[in-house]
Protein backbone atom coordinates (compact mmCIF):
# COMPACT_ATOMS: atom_id res chain seq x y z
CA UNK A 1 0.00 0.00 0.00
CA UNK A 2 1.30 3.45 -0.93
CA UNK A 3 2.02 6.00 1.79
CA UNK A 4 1.85 9.81 1.74
CA UNK A 5 5.58 9.83 1.04
CA UNK A 6 5.07 7.48 -1.92
CA UNK A 7 2.38 9.70 -3.42
CA UNK A 8 4.54 12.79 -2.92
CA UNK A 9 7.49 11.18 -4.68
CA UNK A 10 5.26 9.97 -7.53
CA UNK A 11 4.30 13.61 -8.01
CA UNK A 12 8.02 14.53 -8.07
CA UNK A 13 7.56 16.91 -5.16
CA UNK A 14 9.85 17.62 -2.22
CA UNK A 15 8.34 18.24 1.20
CA UNK A 16 9.07 21.94 0.76
CA UNK A 17 7.33 22.04 -2.64
CA UNK A 18 4.30 20.17 -1.27
CA UNK A 19 4.17 22.61 1.63
CA UNK A 20 4.19 25.54 -0.79
CA UNK A 21 1.35 24.03 -2.87
CA UNK A 22 -0.86 23.27 0.13
CA UNK A 23 0.01 25.97 2.64
CA UNK A 24 0.79 23.20 5.15
CA UNK A 25 3.98 23.49 7.20
CA UNK A 26 6.94 21.31 6.20
CA UNK A 27 7.17 20.06 9.81
CA UNK A 28 3.54 18.89 9.62
CA UNK A 29 4.11 17.04 6.35
CA UNK A 30 7.21 15.38 7.78
CA UNK A 31 5.29 14.36 10.90
CA UNK A 32 2.45 12.88 8.80
CA UNK A 33 4.88 10.93 6.61
CA UNK A 34 6.65 9.49 9.65
CA UNK A 35 3.38 8.44 11.29
CA UNK A 36 3.92 10.78 14.26
CA UNK A 37 0.61 12.60 13.84
CA UNK A 38 -2.76 12.27 12.16
CA UNK A 39 -4.14 14.52 9.42
CA UNK A 40 -7.24 16.60 9.99
CA UNK A 41 -9.94 16.53 7.30
CA UNK A 42 -8.96 19.90 5.86
CA UNK A 43 -5.32 18.83 5.69
CA UNK A 44 -6.28 15.61 3.87
CA UNK A 45 -8.30 17.55 1.31
CA UNK A 46 -5.45 19.99 0.58
CA UNK A 47 -2.90 17.17 0.30
CA UNK A 48 -5.10 15.09 -2.01
CA UNK A 49 -5.74 18.13 -4.22
CA UNK A 50 -2.01 18.91 -4.50
CA UNK A 51 -1.14 15.27 -5.20
CA UNK A 52 -4.05 14.94 -7.67
CA UNK A 53 -5.52 11.85 -6.02
CA UNK A 54 -8.87 11.04 -4.43
CA UNK A 55 -9.25 12.09 -0.77
CA UNK A 56 -10.54 8.66 0.23
CA UNK A 57 -7.59 6.98 -1.47
CA UNK A 58 -5.17 9.12 0.55
CA UNK A 59 -7.12 8.56 3.77
CA UNK A 60 -6.96 4.78 3.31
CA UNK A 61 -3.25 4.93 2.53
CA UNK A 62 -2.49 6.96 5.64
CA UNK A 63 -4.55 4.66 7.85
CA UNK A 64 -2.66 1.66 6.52
CA UNK A 65 0.67 3.39 7.11
CA UNK A 66 -0.34 4.29 10.66
CA UNK A 67 -1.32 0.67 11.33
CA UNK A 68 2.09 -0.53 10.18
CA UNK A 69 3.79 2.08 12.36
CA UNK A 70 1.83 1.12 15.47
CA UNK A 71 2.24 -2.61 14.88
CA UNK A 72 5.98 -2.08 14.54
CA UNK A 73 5.93 -0.19 17.84
CA UNK A 74 4.15 -3.01 19.66
CA UNK A 75 6.50 -5.61 18.20
CA UNK A 76 9.49 -3.58 19.36
CA UNK A 77 8.23 -3.35 22.94
CA UNK A 78 7.39 -7.04 22.82
CA UNK A 79 11.02 -7.79 21.98
CA UNK A 80 12.40 -5.36 24.57
CA UNK A 81 10.59 -6.71 27.65
CA UNK A 82 12.59 -9.54 29.19
CA UNK A 83 9.69 -10.98 31.21
CA UNK A 84 7.98 -12.02 27.95
CA UNK A 85 10.81 -14.22 26.72
CA UNK A 86 9.50 -17.53 28.07
CA UNK A 87 6.14 -17.20 26.30
CA UNK A 88 5.15 -18.49 22.86
CA UNK A 89 4.91 -15.81 20.18
CA UNK A 90 1.10 -15.48 20.26
CA UNK A 91 0.98 -15.30 24.07
CA UNK A 92 3.87 -12.85 24.10
CA UNK A 93 2.13 -10.61 21.57
CA UNK A 94 -1.20 -10.77 23.39
CA UNK A 95 0.30 -9.91 26.78
CA UNK A 96 2.40 -7.10 25.31
CA UNK A 97 -0.61 -5.58 23.58
CA UNK A 98 -2.76 -5.71 26.72
CA UNK A 99 -0.05 -4.15 28.91
CA UNK A 100 0.82 -1.41 26.42
CA UNK A 101 -2.84 -0.50 26.01
CA UNK A 102 -3.55 -0.58 29.75
CA UNK A 103 -0.41 1.39 30.61
CA UNK A 104 -1.18 4.06 28.00
CA UNK A 105 -4.87 4.16 28.93
CA UNK A 106 -4.39 4.31 32.69
CA UNK A 107 -1.63 6.94 32.66
CA UNK A 108 -3.45 9.26 30.25
CA UNK A 109 -6.80 8.67 31.98
CA UNK A 110 -5.28 9.76 35.30
CA UNK A 111 -4.66 13.12 33.59
CA UNK A 112 -8.21 13.39 32.26
CA UNK A 113 -8.15 11.50 28.93
CA UNK A 114 -11.58 9.87 28.33
CA UNK A 115 -10.62 7.21 25.75
CA UNK A 116 -11.28 3.71 27.13
CA UNK A 117 -8.76 0.88 27.45
CA UNK A 118 -10.41 -1.05 24.62
CA UNK A 119 -10.43 1.97 22.33
CA UNK A 120 -6.80 2.67 23.24
CA UNK A 121 -5.82 -0.77 21.97
CA UNK A 122 -7.93 -0.19 18.85
CA UNK A 123 -6.17 3.12 18.16
CA UNK A 124 -2.71 1.66 18.67
CA UNK A 125 -3.22 -1.53 16.65
CA UNK A 126 -5.51 -0.30 13.88
CA UNK A 127 -4.25 3.25 13.46
CA UNK A 128 -7.83 4.56 13.36
CA UNK A 129 -9.69 7.21 15.34
CA UNK A 130 -12.59 6.81 17.74
CA UNK A 131 -15.73 8.77 16.96
CA UNK A 132 -16.59 11.51 19.42
CA UNK A 133 -13.08 11.79 20.87
CA UNK A 134 -10.90 14.85 20.35
CA UNK A 135 -7.70 15.03 18.32
CA UNK A 136 -5.86 16.02 21.51
CA UNK A 137 -6.90 12.81 23.26
CA UNK A 138 -5.80 10.69 20.28
CA UNK A 139 -2.47 12.52 20.22
CA UNK A 140 -1.99 11.84 23.93
CA UNK A 141 -2.48 8.12 23.30
CA UNK A 142 0.05 8.06 20.47
CA UNK A 143 2.49 10.27 22.37
CA UNK A 144 2.47 8.12 25.50
CA UNK A 145 2.87 4.93 23.47
CA UNK A 146 5.80 6.50 21.62
CA UNK A 147 7.48 7.45 24.90
CA UNK A 148 6.84 3.96 26.26
CA UNK A 149 8.48 2.42 23.19
CA UNK A 150 11.49 4.70 23.46
CA UNK A 151 11.94 4.02 27.17
CA UNK A 152 11.60 0.25 26.68
CA UNK A 153 14.32 0.31 24.04
CA UNK A 154 16.60 2.22 26.41
CA UNK A 155 15.99 -0.43 29.05
CA UNK A 156 16.93 -3.23 26.63
CA UNK A 157 20.09 -1.43 25.47
CA UNK A 158 21.04 -0.29 29.02
CA UNK A 159 20.94 3.34 27.91
CA UNK A 160 21.98 5.74 30.69
CA UNK A 161 19.17 8.16 31.50
CA UNK A 162 20.28 11.78 31.47
CA UNK A 163 18.78 15.21 30.93
CA UNK A 164 18.41 14.92 27.16
CA UNK A 165 16.72 11.52 27.53
CA UNK A 166 14.15 13.08 29.88
CA UNK A 167 13.58 15.95 27.45
CA UNK A 168 13.10 13.43 24.63
CA UNK A 169 10.45 11.57 26.63
CA UNK A 170 8.76 14.87 27.47
CA UNK A 171 8.59 15.82 23.79
CA UNK A 172 6.87 12.48 23.17
CA UNK A 173 4.17 12.74 25.83
CA UNK A 174 3.52 16.46 25.22
CA UNK A 175 2.12 16.19 21.71
CA UNK A 176 0.50 19.61 21.35
CA UNK A 177 2.17 22.34 19.34
CA UNK A 178 4.15 24.93 21.32
CA UNK A 179 2.04 28.05 21.62
CA UNK A 180 3.43 29.49 24.86
CA UNK A 181 7.13 30.18 25.48
CA UNK A 182 6.40 30.00 29.20
CA UNK A 183 5.29 26.37 28.88
CA UNK A 184 8.19 24.86 26.92
CA UNK A 185 8.17 21.28 25.67
CA UNK A 186 11.40 19.31 25.96
CA UNK A 187 13.04 21.70 28.43
CA UNK A 188 12.63 22.64 32.08
CA UNK A 189 9.90 24.98 33.23
CA UNK A 190 10.79 28.68 33.22
CA UNK A 191 8.27 30.18 35.60
CA UNK A 192 6.69 29.32 38.98
CA UNK A 193 3.87 26.81 39.08
CA UNK A 194 1.72 25.14 41.68
CA UNK A 195 -1.58 23.35 42.20
CA UNK A 196 -4.42 22.78 44.61
CA UNK A 197 -3.69 19.43 46.25
CA UNK A 198 -6.44 17.17 47.61
CA UNK A 199 -5.20 15.29 50.69
CA UNK A 200 -7.09 12.47 52.36
CA UNK A 201 -8.78 14.77 54.88
CA UNK A 202 -10.66 16.51 52.06
CA UNK A 203 -9.27 19.97 52.83
CA UNK A 204 -7.74 21.28 49.60
CA UNK A 205 -4.60 23.37 49.95
CA UNK A 206 -2.30 25.23 47.60
CA UNK A 207 1.13 23.72 46.92
CA UNK A 208 3.97 25.62 45.26
CA UNK A 209 6.22 23.35 43.19
CA UNK A 210 10.00 23.63 43.07
CA UNK A 211 11.28 26.99 41.84
CA UNK A 212 12.41 26.89 38.21
CA UNK A 213 15.91 28.04 39.19
CA UNK A 214 16.31 25.02 41.52
CA UNK A 215 15.22 22.36 39.00
CA UNK A 216 18.69 21.63 37.48
CA UNK A 217 20.34 20.94 40.85
CA UNK A 218 17.51 18.74 42.11
CA UNK A 219 17.19 16.83 38.84
CA UNK A 220 20.92 16.12 38.93
CA UNK A 221 20.46 14.42 42.30
CA UNK A 222 17.36 12.58 41.06
CA UNK A 223 19.16 11.25 37.96
CA UNK A 224 22.02 10.01 40.14
CA UNK A 225 19.50 8.13 42.28
CA UNK A 226 17.71 6.66 39.24
CA UNK A 227 20.90 5.38 37.65
CA UNK A 228 22.04 3.94 40.99
CA UNK A 229 18.82 1.92 41.18
CA UNK A 230 19.24 0.85 37.56
CA UNK A 231 22.77 -0.46 38.06
CA UNK A 232 22.20 -2.20 41.40
CA UNK A 233 18.79 -3.78 40.84
CA UNK A 234 19.32 -5.07 37.30
CA UNK A 235 21.48 -7.91 38.65
CA UNK A 236 19.48 -10.60 40.42
CA UNK A 237 20.98 -11.61 43.76
CA UNK A 238 20.69 -15.40 44.18
CA UNK A 239 20.45 -14.92 47.95
CA UNK A 240 17.39 -12.67 47.67
CA UNK A 241 13.96 -14.30 47.64
CA UNK A 242 11.38 -13.30 45.04
CA UNK A 243 9.24 -11.65 47.73
CA UNK A 244 12.18 -9.60 48.99
CA UNK A 245 13.18 -8.68 45.44
CA UNK A 246 9.68 -7.39 44.70
CA UNK A 247 9.75 -5.37 47.93
CA UNK A 248 13.11 -3.80 46.99
CA UNK A 249 11.84 -2.88 43.53
CA UNK A 250 8.71 -1.32 45.04
CA UNK A 251 10.93 0.87 47.22
CA UNK A 252 12.84 1.96 44.10
CA UNK A 253 9.65 2.69 42.13
CA UNK A 254 8.27 4.74 45.02
CA UNK A 255 11.35 6.91 45.48
CA UNK A 256 11.87 7.53 41.75
CA UNK A 257 8.19 8.38 41.27
CA UNK A 258 7.93 10.68 44.30
CA UNK A 259 11.28 12.31 43.64
CA UNK A 260 10.26 13.31 40.13
CA UNK A 261 6.78 14.48 41.13
CA UNK A 262 8.26 16.41 44.06
CA UNK A 263 10.67 18.29 41.79
CA UNK A 264 8.00 18.79 39.10
CA UNK A 265 10.60 19.94 36.55
CA UNK A 266 8.29 20.59 33.59
CA UNK A 267 5.41 22.97 33.08
CA UNK A 268 3.15 19.99 32.28
CA UNK A 269 3.32 16.20 31.78
CA UNK A 270 5.15 15.45 35.04
CA UNK A 271 2.77 12.73 36.21
CA UNK A 272 2.93 10.73 32.97
CA UNK A 273 6.71 10.98 32.93
CA UNK A 274 7.01 9.97 36.59
CA UNK A 275 4.95 6.83 35.98
CA UNK A 276 7.11 6.00 32.95
CA UNK A 277 10.60 6.52 34.36
CA UNK A 278 9.80 4.94 37.74
CA UNK A 279 9.29 1.67 35.84
CA UNK A 280 12.80 1.64 34.39
CA UNK A 281 14.41 -0.32 37.29
CA UNK A 282 11.53 -2.83 37.21
CA UNK A 283 11.90 -3.47 33.49
CA UNK A 284 15.70 -3.53 33.77
CA UNK A 285 15.32 -6.25 36.40
CA UNK A 286 13.22 -8.30 33.95
CA UNK A 287 9.95 -7.61 35.76
CA UNK A 288 6.58 -6.35 34.42
CA UNK A 289 5.66 -2.65 34.71
CA UNK A 290 3.71 -1.21 37.62
CA UNK A 291 0.51 0.43 36.36
CA UNK A 292 -1.64 2.81 38.41
CA UNK A 293 -5.26 2.02 37.62
CA UNK A 294 -7.65 4.76 36.56
CA UNK A 295 -10.15 3.28 39.04
CA UNK A 296 -7.75 4.22 41.83
CA UNK A 297 -7.38 7.81 40.63
CA UNK A 298 -8.99 9.43 43.71
CA UNK A 299 -6.98 7.34 46.16
CA UNK A 300 -3.79 8.05 44.20
CA UNK A 301 -4.45 11.80 44.17
CA UNK A 302 -5.29 11.85 47.89
CA UNK A 303 -2.14 9.96 48.86
CA UNK A 304 -0.01 12.20 46.65
CA UNK A 305 -1.71 15.18 48.29
CA UNK A 306 -0.80 13.90 51.76
CA UNK A 307 2.83 13.44 50.71
CA UNK A 308 3.05 16.74 48.84
CA UNK A 309 1.93 18.76 51.85
CA UNK A 310 4.57 17.06 54.01
CA UNK A 311 7.51 17.74 51.67
CA UNK A 312 6.53 21.31 50.85
CA UNK A 313 8.55 23.16 48.21
CA UNK A 314 11.82 21.32 47.53
CA UNK A 315 15.13 23.19 47.62
CA UNK A 316 18.59 21.99 46.51
CA UNK A 317 19.70 21.27 50.08
CA UNK A 318 16.66 19.01 50.71
CA UNK A 319 16.46 15.24 50.27
CA UNK A 320 14.46 14.65 47.09
CA UNK A 321 12.33 12.06 48.90
CA UNK A 322 11.09 12.51 52.46
CA UNK A 323 10.76 9.29 54.44
CA UNK A 324 7.75 8.84 56.70
CA UNK A 325 4.19 7.58 56.94
CA UNK A 326 2.96 9.48 53.87
CA UNK A 327 5.72 8.08 51.69
CA UNK A 328 5.13 4.57 53.05
CA UNK A 329 1.39 4.82 52.39
CA UNK A 330 2.17 5.47 48.73
CA UNK A 331 4.65 2.58 48.72
CA UNK A 332 1.92 0.23 49.96
CA UNK A 333 -0.49 1.65 47.39
CA UNK A 334 2.01 1.03 44.58
CA UNK A 335 2.62 -2.52 45.87
CA UNK A 336 -1.11 -3.29 45.59
CA UNK A 337 -1.24 -1.78 42.12
CA UNK A 338 1.71 -3.86 40.95
CA UNK A 339 0.06 -7.05 42.20
CA UNK A 340 -2.65 -6.61 39.56
CA UNK A 341 -0.05 -6.60 36.78
CA UNK A 342 1.94 -9.45 38.30
CA UNK A 343 -1.23 -11.56 38.51
CA UNK A 344 -2.06 -10.73 34.88
CA UNK A 345 1.40 -11.83 33.75
CA UNK A 346 1.11 -14.96 35.87
CA UNK A 347 -2.12 -15.88 34.06
CA UNK A 348 -0.24 -15.91 30.75
CA UNK A 349 2.59 -17.93 32.26
CA UNK A 350 0.06 -20.49 33.48
CA UNK A 351 -1.31 -20.75 29.94
CA UNK A 352 2.23 -21.36 28.73
CA UNK A 353 2.78 -24.10 31.36
CA UNK A 354 -0.46 -25.79 30.31
CA UNK A 355 0.71 -25.80 26.70
CA UNK A 356 4.06 -27.24 27.70
CA UNK A 357 2.38 -29.97 29.74
CA UNK A 358 0.16 -30.92 26.81
CA UNK A 359 2.99 -31.31 24.31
Amino acid sequence: MKSLRDYRKLSSLTQVELAQKTGIRVATISSLENGKSQAREGTLIELAKALEIDVEELRTAMRGHATEQKQSMIEQVENDWLFLEELDKDLRAGLAQSLIAEWTHSSTALEGNTISAGDTLFILTEGLTVSGKSLREHQEIHGHAKALTLMSHWVKTKHTIGIEALHQLHRSVQTEEIVDIYQPIGSWKVEPNGTMVMPSNGETKWHEYTSAKNVPALIKAWIKSLNHFNSTLAVKNPNTSEIDRIAILIEAYTDIHLGFVGIHPYADGNGRLARLVANIPLLRAGMPPLLVSKDQRRNYINLLGDYTLVIGQLNPEDDIVKQGNERNALRDFFANQWKTTLDHVDDFRQRQHQRNDNT
